[in-house]
């Protein structure tokens, strides 16, 4: 199940050429501008489209690029990596972008995923059944082999935005048109969404991602304002152990943002860090013993199951009182729940659950889409 934290990233491509960028490649540019996401740019000329990465987070140096284009290749500088768009055989590393392009209705062009025992997607399984949709990582790691055997347009991975270090090298040999997303390294919900709009351009569906995210960012910002109403925030506690460590969303991480937004208090809300802190239970403990409520414990189900795991998670004030939510409502028969699926690309959705959690009467009429409660 951790792997589905570790999971989240995308697109690269590869055909490098050797012609420096020239000012009027520089001159003729138009930056598409974005409302959240900071980890990507798109840069429109006459004839083509640059996608950035900005995979450090404490800059904007760019790590990687790619020019997507229709035609005629263009010549644009040494460290591009190019792809011909639109793309028709896409294999994707990710449930996550699995769902952007359904949303694009882009499904056709599916033709591989990692693992099916990640998806929920009916389409998806009923593919990979018919054996129209190949799985590439049953296990821990990409069939390289097997991945360059399929010949994709596009492959769609994650890392942390430089290809020579997020990709296998005989990978990179071969080749193949890939593309890597680091949407996972976005500190909001909005911005995670947003990533939407980098998919699109690889099948010339900008105008659509336009619209889908418009939806989402209204609605998102209508919610955020009803949480709003609620003058009393309760504290929030997240996770359950793994290994030794409780691993603890930071202040600025995507969970942190969330809980802000419905209205809950977050116990390390004044954590100016991003990603999450491996801490002691005792640590967690200390601080959060009298949570209001606790969330995302995992696959668990039922009170008596979390308790099994460690009996001293039942000594904490939402234990006792009941106030535990999990966002696992809709499982596969693996026990892999759709929240990481396609809770990412609708984050209104988990945000109404919450503020339904948090401030049922605020909600009176919603019904949960992701969470339920563990009895």
């Amino acid at each position: 199940m951790f792997y589905r934290f570790l999971f989240l990233a995308l697109l690269v491509l590869f055909s490098c050429t050797h012609n420096p960028e020239t000012k009027e490649h520089a001159s003729n540019s138009t930056t598409v501008p974005l409302s959240y996401a900071k980890r990507f740019a798109i840069k429109k000329y006459t004839d083509y489209t640059v996608l950035e990465l900005l995979g450090n987070k404490n800059d904007s140096v760019v790590t990687a690029s790619f020019v997507l284009y229709q035609n005629k290749k263009p010549a644009y500088n040494s460290n591009t990596y190019y792809i011909k768009t639109p793309v028709s055989r896409v294999a994707c590393m990710s449930s996550i972008y699995t769902t952007m392009l359904m949303e694009l209705h882009c499904e056709q062009a599916i033709v591989a995923i990692d693992n099916v025992d990640y998806y929920t997607n009916p389409y998806i399984q009923q593919q990979v059944k018919e054996n129209k949709v190949m799985e590439l990582s049953k296990g821990p790691h990409i069939e390289i082999e097997k991945t360059i055997a399929l010949k994709p347009d596009l492959f769609l991975t994650f890392g942390m935005g430089n290809p020579q270090t997020d990709i296998d090298q005989k990978l990179l040999q071969s080749s193949l048109p890939i593309a890597i997303s680091i949407d996972h390294l976005e500190e909001t919900p909005l911005a995670r969404a947003e990533w939407i709009k980098f998919f699109a351009c690889f099948f010339n569906k900008e105008a659509l991602a336009d619209s889908l995210f418009s939806v989402t960012e209204k609605r998102y910002g209508e919610l955020k304002t009803i949480a709003q109403k609620n003058t009393h925030k309760p504290t929030v506690l997240t996770e359950i152990k793994y290994g030794d460590a409780w691993y603890v969303p930071s202040g600025k991480s995507y969970i942190a943002n969330l809980i802000n937004d419905a209205g809950g208090s977050y116990f390390w809300k004044d954590d100016q860090k991003v990603g999450s802190t491996p801490l002691s239970f005792e640590m967690v403990y200390a601080k959060a013993k009298d949570c209001d409520f606790w969330l995302n414990q995992y696959n668990v189900n039922t009170k008596k199951e979390l308790a099994s795991y460690d009996e001293r998670y039942s000594l904490f004030k939402a234990f006792k009182e009941g106030n535990l939510y999990n966002n696992n409502k809709t499982q596969n028969a693996k026990g892999y729940s759709n929240y990481w699926e396609t809770g990412i690309t609708h984050p209104d959705e988990v945000l109404a659950d919450l503020i339904k959690i948090f401030s049922p009467q605020l909600m009176p009429e919603h019904e949960f889409v992701y969470y339920k409660k563990i009895e």
